[in-house]
């Protein structure tokens, strides 16, 4: 469990905006980090770090070399990570499972992107080099994740509603926090004073139909216990 938080567009000081991300501080007792948008004084990532995986390099906004561009916070656990860097000759630079979030959405986009991913998570994507902004949940809301817009394009994002509800806004009244429903990834387009516009919101996946990530697992069909009828031998 850690805890993922973003601002984009904010006309208040981020400094007292960063308190409200205190309030999950208990989804990460290992470590946090606020960072801010290069190009963009008005939007930041915050992250609270259960340390699971890579010790090292694990900490969040995940930035690599290869995509400079891409900035993600997630929280959750991709199961499927390394057949995926198998299949499509992913160079991946850290032991990070949800690394493969930027490698994916580099080769095929943000639909591709979240069909592809079998396991529990929630994530924030930004691409500054595309100006979009990508939210995106797990078929059957396993992690949480909700977001606040106000109607002059400020966008704020959390793990949980406590983290958003106390922000301030230039706008009155205040937006509502509602939860980002399962299932969907919403893109947004960032503007260049950091607000944000909705373009679509869009679901990926039902729980009864089969993935899209199923053509690439590993494990056979297994033969159905009730096939035959097994006998005790006397």
């Amino acid at each position: 469990m850690c805890g993922i938080w973003a601002l984009f567009g904010s006309d208040e000081c981020l400094s007292v905006q960063c308190l409200s991300a205190m309030k999950i501080a208990h989804r990460g007792p290992d470590a946090f980090r606020f960072e801010n948008v290069n190009g963009y004084t008005n939007c930041c990532f915050g992250f609270h770090r259960l340390a699971i995986v890579d010790q090292l390099y694990g900490m969040q906004p995940i930035r690599v070399k290869k995509f400079p561009f891409l900035w993600l916070v997630y929280n959750g656990e991709i199961y499927n990570f390394k057949q995926l860097q198998k299949h499509f000759g992913f160079d991946y630079q850290t032991l990070v499972d949800g690394e493969v979030i930027l490698h994916l959405y580099s080769n095929g986009g943000i639909e591709q992107t979240a069909s592809l991913l079998d396991g529990v998570f929630a994530f924030i994507l930004l691409d500054t080099a595309n100006r979009k902004v990508f939210l995106g949940r797990d078929t059957y809301g396993v992690r949480p994740l909700f977001k606040v817009l106000s109607d002059d394009g400020f966008l704020g994002v959390c793990s949980e509603a406590k983290g958003l509800i106390n922000l301030r806004h230039s706008v009155s009244p205040a937006p509502k926090v509602q939860p980002f429903p399962p299932g969907h990834y919403e893109v947004f387009d960032l503007k260049s004073n950091g607000k944000v516009a909705s373009v679509e919101q869009v679901k990926f996946h039902t729980g009864k139909d089969e993935p899209l990530h199923a053509v690439y697992d590993t494990v056979t069909n297994l033969q159905s216990g009730f096939d035959r009828e097994d006998r005790k031998s006397t």
